[in-house]
């Protein structure tokens, strides 16, 4: 079946995927450069190749509705299992620029592809900034040998500083692989200008 939306859908590697959203029916459906790949469903003992219909099936099923699509709101994700988890159950923030929903995917089999459900409703998240204490005591101590006495009141200092830090302003990283609500990232330049200015001051 031909693509009878406007909205260009990805058909080739490397295109990005699309979340496709019905407004009149507030149905989603994430259209990818593979969609064309087989599944494999389990008989018995072996497995069979079918093809996927899933892009076929929803663009049928919403011929001539109001499509558009939605873009993912930034560190708007929650999971109940680690991110690498193919069972995971995830919620994520996102919006058609007019309205923001809550993206629930999950999957049922291994073979199958994943589900997604659009539900009305946001997440409700507090993102908290901390510096991990190790390495960073072990390398302050190594650098500043003279200054370890300081050590407790210089890391509380820090801790406290970056705990003010906006979240949206850190340079994102990757995410724990065996806890879904934290993630690591980096320090701005200027961050770390403050925090040695910090240092600094704790020293003299």
């Amino acid at each position: 079946m031909q693509n009878t939306t406007s909205i260009p859908l990805p058909s080739q590697p490397g295109q990005p995927a699309v979340l496709l959203y019905c407004r009149p029916c507030l149905d989603v459906q994430l259209m990818s450069p593979y969609d064309t790949a087989p599944l494999y469903r389990e008989r018995g003992d072996d497995f069979e190749e079918e093809p996927d219909q899933g892009r076929n099936i929803f663009l049928q099923r919403h011929s001539g509705h109001s499509l558009t699509t939605l873009k993912k709101k930034k560190d708007k994700f929650s999971a109940d299992r680690p991110v690498w988890d193919p069972f995971r159950t995830a919620y994520e923030e996102v919006t058609d620029g007019r309205e923001t929903f809550l993206l629930k995917s999950w999957r049922a089999d291994i073979t199958a592809p994943r589900q997604y459900a659009l539900l009305r409703g946001s997440l409700d998240i507090a993102t908290t900034v901390t510096l991990p204490e190790e390495p960073l005591r072990s390398s302050l101590a190594g650098c500043f040998t003279s200054f370890t006495p300081l050590l407790p009141g210089l890391m509380k200092a820090l801790q406290r500083t970056v705990s003010t830090l906006p979240s949206d302003e850190l340079i994102p990283a990757y995410c724990s692989a065996d806890d879904p609500q934290v993630s690591f990232a980096y320090l701005a330049e200027h961050h770390l200008r403050m925090l040695v200015q910090l240092d600094n001051k704790k020293k003299n």
